[in-house]
């Protein structure tokens, strides 16, 4: 369930819009009829939608900032820039399965998805698919990336990761990145 300030700050888009779309509406219909009751009413849900899409620009959630970052993350392997990658890191963080963990600390993981990037000659890498949540101290922010390589042929390979950040302080630190899928396949058992 949706807190107040998550309504205040973290409002959907499209609840932006189909307010601001209400609002115009009603603005329109009040115009036609000359019911100046309607054109408030349309006028203030434009204003509420103003609002609420200026409060979540201007003062984005710990979700927005962490779902920022964990974009950055993906733009830095996409662009292989390794400094960018190393800087996004936590110097704790791991990477793995849920059964395991292929690599500890910004240094190994860094080189770990370097090989891997050289090995199956990555081409591209995005995210697709992004929503975070929150539970108190600890948000986990759930990717789907959409990746291109040599090793499939370039047909683009789809996979499932989830960042989990533990609020330490006024800080904010990247815990575990865990692979949860592979096109279809759960990688429960799977190699790393």
């Amino acid at each position: 369930m949706a807190t107040f300030s998550d309504l205040l700050f973290y409002a959907a888009w499209w609840m932006l819009a189909v307010i601001a779309g209400g609002g115009i509406f009603a603005l329109v219909a009040g115009l036609r009829r000359l019911d100046k009751k309607l054109q408030r009413l349309g006028i203030a849900l434009i204003l509420i939608a103003g609002v609420l899409g200026t409060l979540r620009l201007i003062f984005p959630t710990d979700r927005e900032k962490l779902e920022k970052r964990s974009r950055q993350l993906v733009q830095a392997v996409d662009h292989q820039d390794w400094n960018a990658l190393r800087n996004l890191l936590d110097q704790n963080t791991v990477v793995g399965l849920k059964a395991h963990i292929a690599a500890a600390g910004r240094d190994a993981i860094v080189a770990s998805i370097k090989e891997n990037c050289d090995r199956y000659t990555l081409k591209s890498v995005s995210v697709i698919g992004i929503e975070s949540e929150q539970t108190e101290t600890l948000i986990t922010v759930p990717l789907v990336v959409y990746s291109v390589q040599d090793f499939t042929q370039d047909r683009p390979v789809t996979s499932t990761w989830q960042l989990d950040y533990q609020q330490s302080g006024d800080q904010w630190i990247l815990e575990k990145i865990t692979l949860l899928r592979i096109g279809n396949n759960d990688t429960d058992d799977y190699p790393f």
